[in-house]
Order: structure tokens, then C-alpha cells, then sequence
């Protein structure tokens, strides 16, 4: 497995809102979502990661940790808190990072 980059929070941002530009896929109910991130811990170390990327022709395919860490998509944490936040949204920037951190709270409290 390839070493995964070390990088600032505002790194991690700035790379995730970038590695899907001009990329999207349209669900039944209208909505687009160009990264859909997955969280994984192992080794006391905390991932965020897509697990969608895209083919040639701009159709979305299921993408796994190990193929997020081989295309330079994967986001190390300090602690699962950090890293289930991000791959919630947090990334995100204006009304989009609102949303999605809205959605993280309702989440949370159900559990």
C-alpha cells in the first residue's frame, strides 16, 4: 500500500473540493454528488476517502480505500471524530458545507 501524504486541514480541504471538477453524478431524486467519502480506522490511524471516482467517459464506478490511496484521494486523521466530519462535508465550502454539516448533527443526535 502507498504511503498516504501527510497534509494540513486546509490542504485536505482544498484538494477534496478539487479532485472532482466538472465531475458529477445525478441520483433519481435530482440531487448531484461528486464525492461521496467513506471513513475507515485501522492501525490507530483515522481515513477519510471517496468511494466513487469516475471512468474515461465521466460515469461514476465504486472506488475502494485501496484505490482512493493509489490515486492520492485518501485523508488521514488524528481521531474518527475528525475524519467523520469530513467525509460528512466539512470539506465543503458556502451553503453546500451548511448543508452537509446540518446533515452530520441530525445524524448524530439519532445515535
Amino acid at each position: 500500500m502507498r504511503v498516504v501524504k501527510k497534509r494540513s486541514l486546509r490542504d485536505k480541504k482544498k484538494h477534496a473540493r478539487s479532485i472532482r471538477k466538472g465531475l458529477k453524478n445525478t441520483l433519481p431524486d435530482g440531487s448531484i454528488e461528486t464525492h461521496k467519502m467513506a471513513t475507515v480506522s485501522f492501525d490507530g490511524k483515522h481515513y477519510a476517502y471517496p468511494t466513487i471516482t469516475f471512468d474515461k467517459e465521466g460515469e461514476p464506478i465504486d472506488q475502494s480505500f485501496d484505490e482512493a490511496v493509489a490515486a492520492g484521494e485518501t485523508y488521514e486523521f488524528d481521531n474518527f471524530k475528525e475524519a467523520n466530519k469530513f467525509a460528512h462535508g466539512s470539506f465543503k465550502q458556502g451553503r453546500d458545507r451548511r448543508e452537509a454539516m446540518r446533515d452530520y448533527r441530525k445524524q448524530k443526535r439519532k445515535t
